[in-house]
């Protein structure tokens, strides 16, 4: 039976091990910009620890239940500083306006059409003070990954929690007319014949996209990064990293 990769939060978070490179950007974008924090799509609350930590009062929206049972029970010893709420960044109103507002980890790519980035962008804009900021953190689609040939290709591996390692491997399959990519991950367990198979798709948007949509919603593009020390974006990028005003 194939799952939705979503509906797991203890496995998707094994499974992400590696992914430690946002984290200082992050904390310190959250320092540098102050006052209250929003995080759309906030997952599991990986990202919510250390502005926490930091000694910021944080807000986190998500849409998959299971996510946001996991980030309350992660988040629960900061208290009343931490809130996490089942909302869909389409549509969420919060009745409230934050100097620092948030999209990290490719979390944008999974809003499936430019209609649903748009009234996105638009909750973003109503959200954001006046002196506020909004970033987004996702990487450059890569025709090359989008278009390869049909077959299982390795993405990483790991040990359960009780020792059992672990292949991760995938397929794809890129519709050009959506710009959405369909993928499946296989859990390949050391022992087991058979694989856990868990599915995901996201909406591939490249920079120029970017750069449209936002202007299209009425935000303004102040800074575009193509890596975490903040190197101009690029031909040669892999990431694309927007600092937004209203």
């Amino acid at each position: 039976m194939i799952k939705d990769i979503y509906s797991d939060p203890e496995l998707y978070d094994i499974a992400h091990w590696w992914k430690t490179n946002d984290l200082e950007f992050i904390a310190n974008a959250a320092d540098k910009f102050g006052g209250l924090v929003l995080e759309l799509g906030a997952g599991t609350g990986r990202l919510a620890l250390p502005i926490l930590e930091n000694g910021h009062t944080y807000t986190g929206i998500e849409s998959s239940p299971a996510f946001v049972k996991c980030a309350k029970n992660k988040l629960a010893a900061f208290g009343e500083k931490a809130t996490v709420l089942e909302r869909d960044m389409r549509t969420f109103d919060l009745n409230q306006q934050f100097k620092f507002i948030f999209i990290g980890f490719n979390s944008i790519f999974h809003l499936m059409n430019e209609k649903d980035v748009l009234s996105f962008f638009q909750c973003v804009k109503k959200h954001l003070t006046d002196d506020g900021t909004f970033l987004i953190d996702t990487f450059i689609p890569d025709p090359l990954f989008l278009y390869r040939d049909k077959q299982k290709y390795y993405v990483m591996e790991f040990d359960d929690p009780d020792g059992t390692p672990c292949i991760i491997s995938e397929t794809n399959e890129y519709d050009n007319d959506s710009q959405v990519n369909h993928i499946q991950w296989f859990f390949n367990y050391e022992g087991k014949d058979e694989p856990k198979v868990f599915k995901f798709d996201m909406h591939m948007i490249f920079p120029d996209t970017m750069d449209r949509l936002l202007t299209d919603a009425g935000l303004v593009i102040k800074r575009k990064y193509g890596s975490y020390e903040k190197a101009p974006l690029g031909p040669e990028s892999q990431l694309q990293i927007y600092e937004c005003s209203k």
